[in-house]
């Protein structure tokens, strides 16, 4: 039985579609391929019987995702490789789609280019590729919800395939793959992750820094070696940054997702106090620099377990990430907030009701996760 719920369709995206056509018989299908003329050709496509095997993995396995499983799909988004072709491919598959051809209706078409994933650098495609695989289905997922989210992994690089497997495995979603020789898709169902969720509570000030870039330093960085795995240096310009490899993208993710479910269990009750009596008091002469801190404040204070925010450190000359983080100088109920603007740094300490450790950790990983998402 067809499902009735609105769905989102992610595919990996490879080329074979056009060794399909340069190996086939079809003299018009090659030269509207070699002429680039993506428009003919998706119209000359839609000719063709849906089974036919030159339209390629991805027209058929979305095509047999539809007639199997769902009714209907709100959005299809192809992830193409970091290639002339891979964007030609997404092109012609987005023209081919959003004519909604019989049996494959799409309300939208999105082609993702995914920066870094190209075989003509291995490095590159390993630390930036499946990195930026990662960070474009968990956009989704948080955009739309693992529950109307499934991802298509049959086109694409084996390894760009295994780890969209992997990945949907992480966050909760189903994952279909067509074989080259079944006439059908098969799906996976999602398996429970047996990672430990406190080492991601613990440092989730750390893990979001590191998801932009931390630059190295002389500073000790990872304070606990189970990060170790998770994290590689890049080179930028000449600078070290260490970042989160794939891996630790992955565990990054699925994490957020994970405490965005369970939060409500986790954070402490509401503030007793009236929103008229949550005050930003300012030590040390810091006033409201950088200009935007005073707006960015009062957005945190609307949050329901803040109670009052304190300013206390100034620095024209320091750029740091925005983040959330516990220090030496917190204790329990407090987090202590950098903010960043135009190269300058303030630091301010977040109050809140929060009266156990684990209360406190859980209010510095929502408080990342805010931040993150552009709600202060």
């Amino acid at each position: 039985m067809k499902q009735s719920i609105p769905r989102i369709i992610i595919a990996t995206v490879g080329t074979s579609l056009m060794g399909n056509i340069r190996n086939s018989e079809r003299g018009e299908l090659k030269s509207l391929l070699e002429s680039g003329n993506t428009v003919g050709l998706a119209a000359a496509m839609r000719g063709l019987p849906s089974g036919e095997h030159l339209l390629g993995a991805e027209i058929q396995s979305i095509t047999g995702i539809l007639a199997q499983k769902l009714a209907s799909a709100d959005a299809l988004i192809l992830l193409v490789s970091d290639t002339e072709d891979g964007r030609l491919i997404g092109n012609l598959l987005k023209r081919y789609f959003d004519a909604r051809p019989e049996g494959a209706a799409f309300a939208s078409v999105a082609v993702k280019v995914l920066e870094g994933l190209s075989d003509q650098d291995p490095e590159r495609f390993r630390k930036e590729g499946l990195r930026n695989l990662v960070r474009e289905i968990s956009q989704a997922v948080r955009k739309y919800g693992a529950q109307n989210v499934l991802i298509n992994a049959t086109g694409g690089y084996k390894a760009q395939i295994s780890f969209a497997g992997m990945i949907g495995q992480a966050l909760g979603i189903s994952t279909c793959y067509q074989f080259e020789r079944f006439d059908k898709v098969i799906e996976l169902p999602p398996q429970p992750v047996a990672f430990d969720l406190s080492l991601w509570l613990n440092q989730s000030g750390l893990f979001f820094e590191l998801d932009e870039g931390l630059e190295v330093d002389d500073e000790q960085v990872l304070p606990d070696p189970a990060m170790e795995s998770l994290v590689e240096t890049v080179d930028l310009d000449g600078r070290a940054f260490l970042k989160l490899s794939p891996t630790g993208q992955l565990f990054h993710e699925s994490f957020r997702s994970r405490f965005e479910r369970l939060k409500e269990t986790m954070l402490p009750p509401a503030s007793t106090l009236d929103p008229p009596a949550k005050k930003i008091l300012t030590e040390h002469g810091t006033g409201d620099r950088p200009p935007g801190l005073r707006r960015y404040l009062e957005n945190i204070l609307r949050v329901p377990y803040v109670q009052r925010i304190r300013t206390w450190y100034y620095n024209p000359d320091l750029d740091r990430p925005k983040v959330f983080k516990r220090t030496a100088g917190t204790r329990i109920g407090e987090v202590e907030g950098w903010y960043t603007e135009k190269g300058a740094l303030a630091k301010f300490v977040v109050h809140t009701s929060a009266s156990t450790d684990d209360q406190t950790l859980a209010c510095m990983a929502d408080l990342n996760q805010r931040s993150s998402l552009g709600l202060f």
